[in-house]
């Protein structure tokens, strides 16, 4: 933990991390010298990597590979079934899965904290519309533009320098981070958007003509679904007559653009730098790797994993593992750089 940014008002007792975690105290296991942990006497001082952990500083381990022998104290969320790889003085705290686990304390101990230590306001430097319909608890900073006809529902967290554009619905426990654009668009509840985002802009649709070329106007949505994380620098344009649409639960990383009419389903994976062409359709559980550009009108089917640096030209079926320019099965494509590897180093023999 950076204690320059990042800091713990008072310091943490373990029943209370054990508190979040819905683990009882009898369950925290150490081996040293047959003593008796009593939680209520024990301290949390820092976050930690597993490398850097020490006495009253808490962390979790799940890699195997680490080098874990060095580390010997400190408080640590493990599963059960590799406690013997840790020393015996470290105090362990079972997780079934410790990096969710530990998660889960930096959002409860950090993020939530860094919003609800704020007063639920309307700054002054604010533009709110009389006819915008602002919930309960809704925070919006300073020099925010809120136009007429937005909906804002109870709990969510409006940031510095927004603009949200006529008629936009941002749902219950949504944040909206500094310098966002929101325009055509509706967010369900407990929506996160990352800073300088843009959402439901005009897409990149035109016909081409010798002497005047004119963007189309787009006369469509955007809809983005329930607990969808969208990171900073991204642009989702809106649709040309449909609506783009965003699913459920889809993480996109930052600098991600996704062009008019792309259908991405719930619980999808897009790394940073991804780029969708228009009406780009990603069904469930898809996950694209950094750098992955995909072609106009295409379909991945669900489960589908496309590798990073990946050029997709063409529709995949569900469960495909892509890879490649142009991608392709991914086994094909290894076994096609391979090929040209040894092609290589035949010519540099001969």
């Amino acid at each position: 933990m950076n204690k320059d940014f990042f800091k713990i008002d008072n310091d943490l007792n373990l029943l209370d991390i054990l508190k979040v975690l819905n683990i009882s105290k009898r369950d925290v296991f150490t081996e040293k010298d047959n003593e008796i942990i009593s939680p209520e006497e024990i301290y949390i001082t820092d976050f930690v990597s597993f490398e850097n952990l020490k006495k009253n500083k808490l962390s979790f381990f799940t890699n195997l590979k680490r080098n874990f022998k060095d580390v010997s104290s400190g408080i640590c969320i493990v599963r059960k079934e590799n406690y013997h790889f840790l020393h015996k003085d470290i105090i362990k705290i079972p997780f079934d899965d410790p990096k969710k686990g530990f998660s889960k304390l930096l959002k409860k101990y950090f993020y939530q904290n860094d919003i609800n230590n704020k007063e639920y306001i309307i700054h002054p430097s604010a533009i709110v519309d009389h006819n915008a319909k602002i919930g309960k608890n809704v925070f919006i900073g300073a020099y925010s533009i809120i136009c007429e006809g937005v909906i804002i529902e109870d709990n969510s967290y409006i940031s510095e320098r927004v603009t949200i554009s006529k008629n936009c619905k941002i749902g219950k426990d949504c944040f909206i981070g500094s310098g966002v654009f929101i325009e055509c668009s509706t967010l369900s509840k407990n929506v996160n958007v990352s800073h300088n985002t843009v959402l439901g802009k005009i897409g990149f649709g035109f016909i081409p003509n010798t002497n005047e070329t004119n963007l189309t106007p787009h006369i469509g949505g955007l809809l983005i679904g329930e607990g969808t994380n969208i990171g900073s620098g991204c642009t989702i344009d809106r649709g040309l007559i449909d609506n783009t649409s965003i699913g459920k639960y889809v993480m996109i990383d930052n600098q991600v653009h996704i062009g008019h009419n792309c259908v991405i389903d719930d619980f999808c994976i897009l790394a940073g730098q991804v780029g969708l062409s228009g009406s780009v359709v990603l069904e469930k559980n898809v996950i694209l790797g950094g750098d992955v550009s995909i072609k106009d009108n295409i379909v991945i089917g669900e489960h589908s994993v496309v590798a990073g640096a990946s050029k997709v030209f063409n529709n995949f079926p569900k469960n495909s593992k892509i890879g490649g320019s142009p991608a392709q099965d991914i086994n094909s494509w290894k076994r096609l750089v391979v090929s040209q590897r040894l092609n290589i180093k035949k010519r540099k023999i001969n």
